[in-house]
């Protein structure tokens, strides 16, 4: 958490950047997804994020560039206005992902330990090959969101926590079983002689890094394409995705 003397230097200089930060400090952070949807019903329309925080911003703008070119202040403003509405869909959307990945990817990790395990008890007999894969895949799937989300909101953020509490807890736990799990596992493959078939490796380390890479522009792709959606640029929105519905990333 940022402290008061910084927070005061925040509310003084509303760039997008500093007023979404605000926001985030006073009213998103710390908050269940029911908690902050409750507070949001509990208020009138003109006071939700997307317009109060942009008000208060294009206020800032025209307020430092009194008596400049009004062609030069409109432009700085939709400028600014634009920026603040994508980095609050980036908040938006990086819990909406974040949520919708840990938990379709868990169930599936739960069914690959459940087969380990019983493996590993000789209830199952053969090993295979392909189920040890999937483990890697899965895992490397759960490992990447932390690592996607850390580098927005170090990007973007200052690196204060950008998901909701709930949206964190259900990250954080089963990465926290995974690895305790994976580290168990790999003890295993060494001293039964497979040291070849270990997770934790640096290839493996390496995936969860690209996984990671391609999840940050992907949700960064997401909230642009929404922001540019609401400033009436429905072309430039559909050439933002098109590359991930077709495919090419």
């Amino acid at each position: 958490m940022l402290n008061n003397k910084r927070l005061t230097q925040i509310e003084m200089s509303l760039t997008p950047d500093n007023a979404v930060l605000l926001w985030l400090l006073q009213e998103h952070q710390g908050k269940t997804t029911q908690e902050y949807t409750r507070w949001l019903f509990e208020r009138p329309v003109a006071a939700l994020p997307r317009n109060r925080v942009a008000r208060q911003v294009v206020g800032a703008i025209q307020a430092a560039m009194k008596g400049q070119d009004p062609v030069r202040i409109q432009q700085a403003v939709r400028q600014a206005q634009m920026e603040t509405d994508f980095l609050l869909l980036l908040v938006f959307r990086t819990n909406s992902l974040v949520l919708d990945q840990s938990r379709s990817v868990w169930p599936r990790i739960l069914g690959l330990f459940t087969l380990l395990t019983m493996i590993s008890n000789g209830v199952l007999k053969d090993r295979s090959d392909d189920l040890e894969a999937g483990l890697r895949e899965a895992a490397a799937e759960l490992f990447a969101l932390p690592v996607a989300v850390e580098r927005i909101q170090d990007r973007y953020f200052q690196g204060e926590c950008i998901l909701t509490k709930d949206v964190k807890e259900d990250l954080d736990w089963p990465v926290v079983f995974l690895r305790c799990f994976i580290a168990d596992l790999d003890q295993v493959l060494k001293e039964d002689g497979h040291p070849e078939c270990v997770i934790d490796s640096d290839e493996f380390r390496s995936v969860v890094e690209d996984k990671a890479s391609k999840k940050v522009l992907y949700i960064r792709a997401l909230a642009k394409s929404d922001m540019l959606q609401c400033f009436g640029r429905a072309e430039a929105a559909r050439a933002v995705l098109r590359p991930y519905i077709l495919g090419e990333q």
